[in-house]
């Protein structure tokens, strides 16, 4: 059996490392999104004492869990959370999410077709979640933002996750509503002056230092543009960019003209 190492990480075949001694001390196991093996392992990290994976998404590295106490215990973790930070979700099923919001808060064009919220790729969407100013984990001032990347791999991978979460009761990080996508945050300590990760060998680093036990790269999609993903935040048919990053000013662009931009 053949092993590369760059410092202490190990890279193995997926066989190979589990029936390998070397995997007992492997800080982690790196697979692409489009491995077979990609959807049960990252489910096995899921149901883990330390339930946290990091993902290279097509602009960012990020770390996602499950939509559980045990999840936003383990991105605190990972990442040496700052008190007063909040966890969005990696949209699987957009019905789901759009579902879990206060509906007179949501965009027209969208509440009448989902389709059209195609535009929203490659952002996070922050709708209205409670009439309160109810906050959680992952709910700050009664709203929720969620990730919406195009169909691929990794939403395939979010979707996994939440039909492997999903139950037919309320979920109280979302205050209530029956919403099971995992959570996910940027794949960096919190603070960390050099900001969100971009790079392979950053990402790699970070994974070993923070104990993350599966890195999944991803050699099927590319952005043009690298960084956090902007955030959108709606209220019925006004929106308000809460964060600039890639692709912001196009999907400005391509949002319904009955959405105004304030």
């Amino acid at each position: 059996m053949e092993a590369r190492s760059i410092g202490r990480v190990f890279f193995l075949s997926i066989h190979e490392a589990l029936h390998s001694s070397i995997f007992d001390r492997m800080p982690f196991l790196q697979l692409d999104s489009t491995d077979a093996q990609a959807c049960d392992e990252l489910l096995r990290v899921m149901r883990s004492d330390f339930p946290v994976a990091m993902l290279q998404l097509p602009a960012v590295f990020a770390l996602i869990a499950p939509p559980t106490e045990a999840g936003v215990q383990a991105l605190n973790k990972a990442k040496n959370r700052i008190v007063g930070k909040y966890y969005g979700s990696a949209i699987g099923e957009l019905s789901a999410f759009v579902s879990m919001a206060l509906q007179q808060h949501v965009p027209d064009d969208f509440r009448n077709d989902l389709q059209s919220m195609r535009v929203m790729e490659g952002a996070f969407i922050r709708l209205k979640v409670t009439n309160g100013m109810d906050d959680t984990a992952c709910v700050t001032n009664g709203t929720h933002q969620g990730l919406l990347l195009s169909e691929g791999p990794e939403r395939k991978l979010f979707r996994a996750i939440e039909e492997a979460f999903a139950l037919n009761a309320p979920n109280a990080l979302f205050t209530g509503g029956s919403y099971y996508a995992p959570i996910c945050t940027s794949a960096n300590v919190s603070g960390d002056p050099l900001g969100s990760i971009v790079d392979m060998e950053r990402a790699l680093r970070f994974a070993d230092e923070r104990n993350i036990s599966l890195v999944i790269s991803n050699s099927a999609e590319k952005s043009d543009e690298s960084g956090s993903y902007p955030i959108f935040s709606f209220d019925r048919n006004t929106v308000s960019v809460m964060r600039r990053g890639p692709r912001q000013e196009r999907i400005l662009r391509a949002l319904p003209t009955t959405i105004v931009v304030r």
